[in-house]
């Protein structure tokens, strides 16, 4: 009987007022299935009206849209690192891999001269950057793996984890580009963790500054 109500419960609609941006760009005002999304939506359900027939719509037939007061995704099509980068489960190699994929990127801020992004899944959260004026994501690049080191032939192997910042170096050359960078604004960066809250400090920061 519990499992049959959980089931219902998740099974039930929240239709709240957004639009959607199709790919040839036309704007659709209705209604948008807001979920809890743990992990970025892979399509969305939109109804034209409350009482309106469901469709389903996918990041090939969308660009962008937007749902309540806190939601909203824009169309990514392009590279997305595929390593793992959770401390539970570091790699012993440098995993470079990665995939072409089409999904939605959730905006969490927007600027003058940079927006934030967000992609989870079930391996990791990755975070994109864009800048003006075409505005077109690139992944903030941050590994984590262990790597192993040979001292001698007599002595045992040792090894160290590393943590590979380079978006730490991206967020650096936006800030020097767009005359954003003081000495606070640096320290920031050089101590920067790969987390939403930090991240999103300095992209303030950077859209404080001008060309």
């Amino acid at each position: 009987m519990g499992n049959a109500a959980a089931r219902i419960s998740f099974a039930q609609s929240n239709y709240k007022p957004g639009y959607a941006v199709t790919t040839q760009g036309d704007t659709l005002r209705g209604f948008i299935d807001q979920r809890s999304w743990d992990t970025n939506p892979e399509y969305i359900r939109f109804k034209a009206s409350k009482d309106g027939e469901v469709q389903k719509f996918t990041p090939e037939e969308i660009k962008f849209f937007s749902v309540g007061k806190s939601d909203a995704y824009a169309k990514y099509e392009g590279p997305i690192t595929m390593d793992s980068a959770s401390d539970l489960h570091v790699n012993n190699f440098r995993d470079t891999s990665y995939k072409i994929a089409v999904v939605f990127l959730k905006v969490l801020k927007k600027g003058k001269n940079v927006c934030l992004y967000a992609y989870s899944d079930n391996i990791k959260t990755r975070y994109f950057i864009s800048e003006q004026p075409a505005f077109r994501p690139t992944e903030l690049i941050y590994r984590l793996y262990y790597t192993e080191l040979s001292i001698s032939t007599t002595v045992a192997n040792t090894g160290r984890t590393v943590n590979e910042n380079t978006y730490m170096k991206q967020l650096y050359g936006l800030a020097l580009k767009y005359n954003a960078l003081s000495t606070p604004l640096q320290r920031d960066i050089e101590d920067l963790s790969y987390e939403e809250y930090r991240i999103g400090k300095v992209i303030t920061q950077i859209n404080k500054g001008n060309l």
